[in-house]
C-alpha cells in the first residue's frame, strides 16, 4: 500500500470515528432524556411515594441530565459525573421507592440503571463498560437490600437484566467496530489505488514527454534521410550517433515476460569449467525484472566461481524465493578492497535495482556463499479487485437479527412463567407466549433471505397478543410483572421490522407501545397506570428504538461500503486495463526502436544514402510519429480498435498516420463498430499510404481516411446508424464516416475528380 502524509490513506479510522460518533452521542442523549423524563414523570405523580429527599434528588438529577442534553459535552469529567449520578441513584432506592414491592413494577431506578448500562456499554470499550455495570449493579443490590434485606433481593430481576443488557450493548458496540473496520480498509484500499494510480499518471505523462523528445530527434532525422534531404555526410553522421546514443539510453524496453528459471540457470552453468549440481525446485516460474536479474546475477557468480575460486563443485539451490551458489573455493576476505565491480554492480546492484537483495558470504579457504532473493509477490496490491465488506456487513446484519429474536425468546422465557402461576388464566397466557415466540421465529425466513413474506400477518397476530394478554389481568395486575406483554412484546416485533426504514420501524414499534399504553389505561385507569406508562416508555422502548436505530446505522454503513467497493473496482478494473495496454505500447515501441536502431547505426558509420535506404528511413519515421501521436489516446477503447487497421497496413508497407481532434467520449462498442467499419473497408485495398483524423465534439464523432493508391474500386456496406461522404480522385478517394445522435438515416454522396 503505498501512502504519504496526509493521504487519504494515512486515515485508517475514519469510519471507526464516523459511527463511534453517533453512537457515544446517541448513548450520552438516551441516558439523560430518560433520565429527565423519568424525573419529571416522578416530580408530577401526585401519590409518587418517594421522599423529600428524594424528590430534591431527582430534581437536581432533571436539572443536570437537562444540561447534558443542550450541551451534549463528551469531556470525561461530565460522564464521570453521569456516572456517579447513576450510582447515587441506584443507592437512593429507600428515598426513591420506598414500597417494598417497588420491583415488581416500572421504576425510576430501574429505569436509570438499565438505560445507564445500555448506554455506557455502547459508548465506552468493554473493559470499561464492564467494571462500570458491576458497580452499578452492585448499588442496585445494595439499595434494593436497604429496602428488603440482602436475603430476599432474587426476586429482584433488574439484577439479571443489567447483565443481558450489557450483554447486548456490548455485542453492538463489537459488530459496529467490525463494520467500521471493514469499511476503513475497503476506504484505505481505495484511496491507495487512487493514489497509486495519480503515480502512474506522472510516470506515464513523464514517458510521453520523453518519447517526445525521442521522436523530436530520431523521427526527424529519419524524415529528412527519407524525404531526400540534403545534408553532409559527417553532420548526418553526428546527427544519426547524437539521436542513437538518445535512444540507448532510453529505458524503454520491451516488457519481460515470465521465465522458467531453472532451465535458463542449468543453460548459464552449462558454459562452465567447474562442475556444477542442482538441488530444489526442478522448475520455477519467474516474472520479468525479478527473472532477468537473477539470471544475470547468477551467470557473473559462476564466472566469478570459474575465474577466482579455484573450486571443484558449485552448488546451485534453487527455492520459491531465492537461488543460493555455494563453492568449495580458496573463498575470499569481503572486507578486503576488491579491483573491478563484478560484485557490487552485477550482482548486489543488479539485485537492488530489481527490488530484491544479495549475500555474499565468505571467508578466506572456506568457499563463497552467494544467496539471490527477490521480493515476494504482493497477493493485495491496491490494483487487485476487493473484497466485498458489504457481504460482512450483511452477515452481522443477519447475526444482528438472529441475536435479536433469541433475545426476544429468551425474554418470553424470562417473563411468561410469573404470570401463569400466578396471574390465573394459565392455559391460555402459554397459549398467547407461544404464539408470540412462533411470530418472533417468523422474522427468521426475512432475516436470512430477505424475503419478510410472513411479517404482516405476524405482526397483526402480535398486536392482537398485546390487547388479549392484558384484558386476561385483574386491573391491579395490570402493568406489573404479570403482564408480560408490556416487556416482552416489543422485543417480538423488533425482529419483523428490521426489513423496513428505520423510520416506518419506528412508527410501528410506538404503534405497539401506544396501544398497549391504552389498553393499561383502560383496564387500570388511575395515576399509577400513568406514571407505569412513562417509566416504560423511557425505560423499555427507548432501548428498543436504539437497537432498531442500530439496525439503520448499519444498513446506511453497508451502503457506504458498497459505494467504496464499486469505486475501487472501478479504479482497480481501469488500472489493471492500462496496463495491459501500457504494456503492448511498450512492446510496440521498443519493436520499433529494433527496427530503428540499425538504421541509425548505418547513418553513424557512413552508409550511402540509397533509395532503399530512404524508403525504410521515411516508413519508420512515419511509425514512429503515429506511435507517439496514439500515445495520449491509447488507452481509450476507439483507439484500441482502430490500432488493428494500422498494424494491418503497415504490414503491407503503407504507411499510416493518425491524428485527434477534440476529446474522446465514451462510446459503445456497436458504435465504435459502426464507424470503424467504412474505414476497414477502405484502408484494406490502400497499397501506398493513408492519414486518419478523428474530428470529436459534443454532439458527434466522425472519422476521415485519405488514402493513396487504391487496387480497386471500392463498395461500401451501407449502415444506418452512420452518414458516410465520399469523395474520388483517381486512386485516391477521402472518406468521411460521422455518428450524429440525430442523423435521419444514411446517405453516400460520390463525385467523380
Amino acid at each position: 500500500m503505498i501512502a504519504t502524509v496526509g493521504s487519504p490513506a494515512t486515515d485508517l479510522s475514519a469510519s471507526r470515528r464516523h459511527m463511534l460518533r453517533p453512537a457515544v452521542r446517541v448513548g450520552l442523549l438516551m441516558r439523560n432524556w430518560i433520565n429527565l423524563i423519568v424525573a419529571l414523570v416522578m416530580l408530577a405523580d401526585s401519590g409518587s411515594r418517594a421522599l423529600p429527599v428524594g424528590e430534591w434528588f431527582l430534581a437536581a438529577l432533571g436539572c443536570w441530565s437537562l444540561y447534558r442534553v443542550a450541551t451534549r459535552s463528551r469531556h470525561w469529567l461530565p460522564l464521570v459525573i453521569d456516572y456517579v449520578l447513576v450510582l447515587a441513584v441506584c443507592v437512593s432506592i429507600p428515598a426513591l421507592a420506598p414500597d417494598p414491592l417497588f420491583y415488581a413494577s416500572n421504576s425510576a431506578p430501574q429505569a436509570i440503571a438499565g438505560t445507564a448500562v445500555v448506554s455506557f456499554a455502547v459508548s465506552a470499550p468493554a473493559a470499561v463498560s464492564l467494571p462500570m455495570t458491576v458497580g452499578i449493579a452492585a448499588a442496585y443490590a445494595w439499595g434494593s437490600a436497604q429496602i428488603l434485606g440482602w436475603s430476599h433481593i432474587g426476586p429482584v430481576a433488574a439484577l439479571y437484566y443489567f447483565a443481558l443488557q450489557w450483554i447486548t450493548a456490548a455485542l453492538l458496540r463489537f459488530m459496529l467496530l467490525r463494520i467500521a473496520a471493514a469499511i476503513d480498509r475497503t476506504r484505505a484500499a481505495r484511496a491507495a489505488a487512487e493514489f497509486n494510480r495519480q503515480v502512474s499518471d506522472a510516470v506515464r505523462q513523464y514517458e510521453r514527454e520523453q518519447l517526445a523528445l525521442l521522436h523530436d530527434t530520431a523521427a526527424s532525422t529519419l524524415l529528412i534521410v527519407g524525404q531526400g534531404g540534403h545534408l553532409a555526410p559527417q553532420r548526418l553522421a553526428a546527427q544519426a550517433r547524437r539521436d542513437l546514443q538518445l535512444l540507448e539510453e532510453s529505458s524503454w524496453e520491451a516488457p519481460p515476460t515470465s521465465q522458467e528459471l531453472v532451465d535458463a540457470l542449468r543453460n548459464c552453468a552449462s558454459h562452465m569449467n567447474t562442475p556444477a549440481r542442482f538441488e530444489g525446485r526442478d522448475r520455477l516460474w519467474l516474472n520479468g525484472e525479478a527473472a532477468r536479474a537473477v539470471i544475470a546475477a547468477a551467470r557473473e557468480a559462476m564466472n566469478n566461481v570459474d575465474r577466482h575460486a579455484n573450486a571443484t563443485e558449485v552448488t546451485i539451490n534453487v527455492t520459491d524465493q531465492s537461488v543460493v551458489l555455494i563453492d568449495n573455493g580458496i573463498g575470499f576476505d569481503p572486507a578486503s578492497p576488491r579491483t573491478g565491480h563484478g560484485v557490487t554492480d552485477s550482482i548486489i546492484g543488479r539485485m537492488q535495482r530489481a527490488g530484491g537483495t544479495a549475500v555474499i558470504t565468505s571467508a578466506p579457504g572456506r568457499g563463497t556463499k552467494t544467496e539471490l532473493l527477490w521480493p515476494k509477490p504482493s497477493s493485495e496490491t491496491a490494483t487487485d479487485l476487493p473484497s466485498d465488506p458489504d457481504r460482512l456487513i450483511e452477515r452481522l446484519r443477519v447475526r444482528y437479527g438472529l441475536a435479536l429474536v433469541v433475545y426476544a425468546l429468551a425474554n418470553l422465557a424470562f417473563t411468561v412463567p410469573h404470570s401463569v402461576i400466578t396471574a390465573g388464566h394459565g392455559v391460555l397466557n402459554a397459549a398467547l407466549a407461544l404464539a408470540a415466540a412462533v411470530c418472533t421465529l417468523a422474522a427468521v425466513p426475512g432475516i436470512r433471505s430477505s424475503r419478510p413474506r410472513l411479517v404482516w400477518p405476524a405482526g397483526v397476530v402480535l398486536m392482537v397478543i398485546v390487547i388479549i394478554q392484558r384484558l386476561l389481568l385483574e386491573p391491579t395486575m395490570v402493568g406489573g410483572n404479570a403482564d408480560w406483554a408490556q416487556g416482552a412484546i416489543g422485543w417480538c416485533a423488533l425482529p419483523l421490522l428490521l426489513g423496513f426504514s428505520t423510520r416506518t420501524g419506528v412508527g410501528i414499534l410506538i404503534a405497539y407501545w401506544s396501544v398497549g399504553a391504552a389498553v393499561e389505561l383502560i383496564c387500570n385507569p388511575t395515576s399509577a397506570a400513568l406514571v407505569n406508562i412513562g417509566l416504560g416508555s423511557a425505560s423499555i422502548l427507548g432501548v428498543q428504538l436504539f437497537a432498531l436505530a442500530f439496525n439503520g446505522l448499519m444498513r446506511e454503513s453497508a451502503l457506504a461500503a458498497q459505494a467504496e467497493v464499486h469505486a475501487h473496482k472501478r479504479i482497480a478494473l481501469r488500472d489493471l486495463v492500462e496496463r495491459a495496454l501500457r504494456a503492448e505500447y511498450q512492446r510496440r515501441y521498443a519493436q520499433l526502436v529494433d527496427n530503428v536502431v540499425p538504421l541509425l547505426r548505418a547513418l553513424s558509420d557512413g552508409a550511402v544514402v540509397d533509395d532503399h535506404l530512404r524508403a525504410r528511413a521515411r516508413a519508420q519515421s512515419r511509425r514512429m510519429r503515429a506511435l507517439f501521436d496514439q500515445a495520449a489516446t491509447f488507452e481509450h477503447p476507439f483507439m484500441q480498435a482502430v490500432r488493428p487497421l494500422v498494424d494491418a497496413a503497415e504490414a503491407r508497407q503503407v504507411g499510416v498516420t493518425v491524428d485527434l481532434a477534440g476529446d474522446l467520449s465514451d462510446l459503445p462498442p456497436a458504435e465504435i463498430d459502426a464507424l470503424l467499419r467504412p474505414v476497414a473497408e477502405v484502408m484494406a485495398h490502400t497499397t501506398e499510404a493513408a492519414r486518419i483524423v478523428v474530428s470529436c465534439s459534443a454532439q458527434d464523432i466522425s472519422v476521415s481516411i485519405v488514402c493513396h493508391g487504391l487496387s480497386l474500386p471500392i463498395e461500401l456496406s451501407e449502415d444506418p446508424s452512420v452518414d458516410i461522404d465520399i469523395i474520388e480522385a483517381d486512386n485516391t478517394i477521402w472518406l468521411l464516416v460521422s455518428h450524429i445522435a440525430s442523423h435521419q438515416g444514411a446517405h453516400s454522396h460520390v463525385l467523380a475528380g
